[in-house]
């Protein structure tokens, strides 16, 4: 990283160019991905799910707008109900043709007649065996004679020029008995037709039913549709004295809640973000902050999208939206590189500080994203996808671009003092009161985190203003419908495949009815028939209808109509329908009727149709009614909370499974950056801890997951990762140099607390269900997070390891826990290979040391042959200290001083726990006063500015000189009556000749 930005400053031109072409192809990449709006990509996949999503796909059960005109006066007054409905009808058709399909609620004079001749023309398709029953007990010569003497009075009454046609066609009303089938079209019974309208029995209410052309989803055009709507119904209100005109439908609550969630992001993110805007230019002293810290998180965006398009071209726009939200949690990366920035202005150590702990965190928390992948959900593979790549490449543009273009204020002290960094500087982990809290937190947790339940109905987290709950339950009581409607659906590879499984549902249905196990259905299933089922019906016509049976007929209507002044011609339609050859009819044959509407019950589309049903099922037979129908082949009941019980739910088992993918993901990440299996587990452990306490919280307030939250929580565990990586760096970082950073870290920890709750937590405030579940897991588990890491990691990383050093004890190890470290020590006195080792374990030179110390132990062994217990050594460029430390174990009544010039080796030799005591310490420098050394030790030839000081010491105390380095040219030392008493293995000993 370090020879990146090296790079790019000193060739900016090639680096604006390399940017810009970088931005043009992700931007020209990610412009021609296409987004998926089907909410139903979110279902779990799977055989049944899969069908689900393709009937889900082809029916649109809640996007109807039924109108009800009403009377208010108390009375019934039909005619002003009407002419208020037919208005209303103009009205629409003249202002709002392009958002209505069709109305419904109205058959027209000439609707009435065309559904006739249809059921006339195709009678047989209409009859069923209890018909037949009827048509038996219609016939012989004193039945016929009396149905035509009722049908002379109908045609001398005021109404017989409108039944003179009807009768003469069908003197038996067998035609009527075919009629009686599209009442089943229609759920209830409580509605008649009056000046062609649907109107209630009790004739205060007219139904119109609107199909509007625009699905819910496209909510900003159903807007202005509403409205304009509300204006009609409003002038109409105004116009009609007595009566009242309302309209209900699923579209209102789409436009209410895209209404209030804009309405609520505006409030609260706005207010949020101005705070936040001046907080971050306040802190940093840079007005162009805040952009820049967006910056990489936005890059990583639209690379993602890029990506996804060259991987699929397509994704889902949930992903996208849910994503946004998501990558919040690349701003903390940002934070962190500024913060160490703004304390540190030295480039090198600044990229030393953040670049490891930064990658590990992206690392880390893009892998816990990824494994969303297991989860059976289009939507949600594609969230992991994209979240995982927007976050491992905003990590890396944060850490090429901030330091590039941040300037630290001149003039500002890196030690000015803001009220974080005075919060950050609190050793919280010392508080024994906040240990204590935070401890009685976990064991509360660990009692209550198994009871957090899952709510299962999308509707609970519905923004449903009362107003149109009003209006949803006003029209319910209307159309009688207290009980409650479930969908039955019956599919096939054809229409007539699923026509056939309709006919048997319909059977069944019927049964049910008559055995009052349900309310009502609505169903096409005595209309429209399968081929197979047409040919039964019209074969079982040809065999009630004899030759025989058809003349004895004809004789009794030709003998009996002379006495009625009847023409014995005047039924031959009637003779002729009952010889007539029927044939089956095709589906287009049924849609050329338009008053049957059949496009309400059957969908299709390539190769797969469905027939929908309607079933009014009391609550307490509900489950019966879908136990019953479970399992069977080609059918699939839809119940919105059934469905939602079911497939959520089995979301909510993938998701479990998620979070044990994900830590064990996570886990091998840190054991591999770490290479430390304790290092790995008290950086995951915090996670646990957070998960516990946050699950233990929300049980006690009786906060419930939910589909939203639940995927917002892996953003809490990203969070909470982040910060459990950065104390442990932190930790590490002083248990190594002594150094205290942990202030540095915290302060970017809180600012990545502030922003997410000035952000997500902001839309606590909000009205809208959805967003305040949101915000309040994201405010429990962000304060949990950070809490847990400040107070608990602190504490535990302060006991295990910054207290035992300063005690002159290794940090705690699964080798310290399973032994006695004295005793290990003990078993190893020719090389003291694990209490070297002690002193360097958790430290990034850990690997370094190891690799020496393995290739120096034997010269090390060697020479301390030739030191006395009571020895004073002095050790020149003495490294990180792995010499003194071992000779401090091999000859542990020597004292030794080691000498290293270089700061950063210094601070490791001299934080290692061995330096706490008394006969070893470390120095830059030689000491001023310095007596009684007799052992001198040169790891390599001395620098020109030491090597006079080193010449006069040696002369004046030295006994003993020992010379590491094999180029080193000590022709001098022997000038000073010195004798060399061993020369091997890169090991020169010079003695004081006596």
């Amino acid at each position: 990283m370090l020879r990146i930005y090296t790079f790019l400053r000193q060739n900016k031109a090639i680096g604006f160019v390399l940017g810009f072409s970088f931005l043009a192809i992700v931007l020209f990449l990610a412009s021609r991905i296409t987004l998926e709006e089907d909410v139903s990509s979110l279902i779990p996949s799977g055989e049944q799910q899969n069908i689900l999503k393709k009937v889900l796909d082809q029916t649109r059960f809640s996007d109807k707008i039924i109108v009800s005109v009403s009377s208010t006066s108390g009375e019934a007054n039909p005619e002003a109900l009407t002419q208020y409905a037919q208005q209303f009808i103009d009205s629409v058709n003249i202002q709002l043709p392009e958002y209505v399909k069709n109305i419904q609620g109205k058959v027209p004079e000439e609707g009435v007649r065309e559904i006739y001749d249809f059921i006339y023309n195709n009678l047989p398709l209409f009859l069923n065996e209890a018909d037949y029953q009827d048509i038996e007990s219609r016939l012989g010569q004193e039945l016929i004679q009396e149905r035509l003497k009722n049908n002379y009075k109908n045609l001398i009454s005021p109404t017989g020029l409108v039944t003179k046609e009807y009768l003469f066609k069908d003197p038996l009303s067998i035609t009527s008995l075919g009629l009686e089938k599209l009442k089943e079209l229609q759920v209830g019974d409580d509605f008649e037709i009056y000046n062609n309208f649907l109107i209630t029995k009790d004739q205060h209410h007219v139904l119109l039913f609107l199909t509007p052309s625009l699905p819910s989803s496209e909510t900003d055009k159903n807007s202005f549709f509403l409205g304009k709507l509300k204006t009609i119904q409003k002038g109409l209100n105004q116009k009609f004295e007595g009566v009242e005109g309302d309209f209900f439908g699923g579209v209102l609550y789409s436009v209410a809640n895209a209404g209030q969630i804009k309405k609520d992001i505006k409030i609260t993110i706005g207010i949020a973000v101005g705070i936040l805007l001046l907080l971050l230019i306040y802190y940093y002293r840079r007005i162009y902050v805040p952009l820049l810290l967006f910056i990489p998180g936005l890059l990583g965006g639209i690379t993602a999208i890029a990506i996804l398009y060259l991987l699929k071209g397509n994704i889902s726009a949930i992903s996208i939206g849910i994503g946004a939200i998501l990558l919040g949690i690349s701003i903390d990366y940002s934070l962190h590189i500024l913060t160490h920035y703004k304390k540190n202005r030295n480039i090198q150590k600044l990229y030393k500080e953040v670049t490891i702990p930064v990658f590990m965190s992206s690392s880390t928390t893009a892998v816990a994203f990824l494994c969303l992948l297991f989860v059976r959900s289009e939507a949600l593979n594609d969230l992991g996808i994209f979240a995982a790549i927007s976050v491992a490449v905003a990590s890396v543009f944060a850490l090429i671009l901030i330091p590039l273009f941040y300037q630290v204020p001149e003039g500002v002290s890196e030690d000015r003092n803001t009220f974080l960094d005075s919060i950050a500087g609190i050793d919280f982990h010392k508080k024994h009161i906040l240990i204590i809290a935070m401890l009685l937190l976990f064991i509360g947790g660990l009692f209550f985190f198994t009871k957090v339940e899952f709510n299962k109905d999308l509707s609970a987290i519905n923004f449903e203003p009362k107003e149109i709950k009003q209006k949803e339950n006003r029209i319910q009581d209307i159309a009688g419908r207290a009980s409650k409607s479930v969908h039955i659906i019956t599919y096939g590879n054809s229409i007539d495949e699923s026509l056939e499984s309709n006919n048997d549902l319909y059977k069944e249905l019927k049964e049910l009815k008559n055995q009052e196990k349900i309310s009502s259905f609505s169903s096409l299933g005595g209309v429209v028939l399968s081929t197979s089922t047409q040919v039964e019906k019209i074969a079982r016509w040809k065999d009630f209808w004899t030759p025989e049976k058809r003349n004895s007929v004809k004789s009794d209507l030709i003998d009996e109509s002379e006495t009625f002044g009847f023409r014995a011609e005047s039924f031959e339609s009637f003779y002729n329908l009952l010889s007539k050859d029927f044939n089956p009819i095709l589906l287009n044959d049924y849609r050329e009727t338009t008053n049957l509407y059949l496009d309400d019950f059957i969908s299709s589309r390539e190769d797969f149709a469905t027939v929908t049903t309607s079933v009014d099922v009391e609550k307490d037979d509900l489950e019966l009614l879908v136990e019953k129908f479970k399992g069977k082949e080609n059918l699939m009941v839809i119940d919105r909370q059934q469905i939602n019980e079911s497939f959520l739910g089995n979301l909510r088992e993938d998701f479990n499974s998620l979070i044990a993918y994900s830590l064990i993901a996570v886990f091998i990440i840190l054991l591999f950056s770490y290479r430390s299996f304790e290092l790995s587990i008290f950086t995951l452990l915090p996670i646990v801890i957070t998960w516990i306490i946050a699950l233990g919280i929300m049980a006690v307030l009786n906060i419930q997951f939910n589909i939203l939250n639940i995927i917002i929580s892996t953003f809490i565990f990203g969070l909470g990762l982040d910060y459990s990586i950065f104390i442990t760096n932190g930790f590490l970082r002083e248990y190594e140099t002594g150094i205290r950073v942990l202030k540095t870290y915290r302060t970017s920890i809180l600012l990545s607390v502030i922003t997410t709750l000035l952000g997500i937590g902001a839309l606590f405030f909000a009205e809208h269900p959805a967003l305040r579940s949101i915000s309040m897991v994201s405010i429990i588990g962000v304060v949990s997070a950070v809490l847990v890491a400040f107070i608990l990691q602190g504490y535990l990383f302060a006991l295990l390891f910054l207290n035992r050093i300063k005690k002159g004890k290794p940090a705690l190890s699964i080798n310290q826990i399973f032994s006695n470290s004295g005793n290990r020590y003990k078993g190893d006195k020719l090389y003291f290979k694990s209490a070297v080792y002690d002193n360097y374990r958790f430290k990034s030179v850990f690997k370094e040391v190891r690799r020496q110390f393995q290739k120096e132990k034997e010269r090390y062994l060697k020479l301390s042959a030739f030191m006395e217990e009571s020895d004073k050594v002095i050790h020149f460029y003495s490294g990180l200290g792995i010499l003194p430390v071992y000779l401090n174990y091999k000859k542990p009544g020597i004292e030794i001083v080691g000498i290293e010039p270089d700061p950063e080796k210094l601070v490791i030799a001299k934080n290692c726990f061995a330096a706490k005591t008394e006969r070893l310490d470390f120095s830059d420098s030689i000491p001023s006063e310095i007596k009684d050394f007799k052992v001198f030790i040169l790891s390599k030839a001395p620098l020109y500015h030491m090597n006079g000081e080193i010449r006069d010491l040696i002369s004046k105390q030295a006994k003993t000189v020992i010379i590491l380095d094999p180029e080193y040219v000590y022709r001098w030392i022997l000038d000073l009556d010195f004798e060399i008493s061993y020369r091997q293995n890169d090991i020169v000993v010079l003695r004081k000749m006596e």
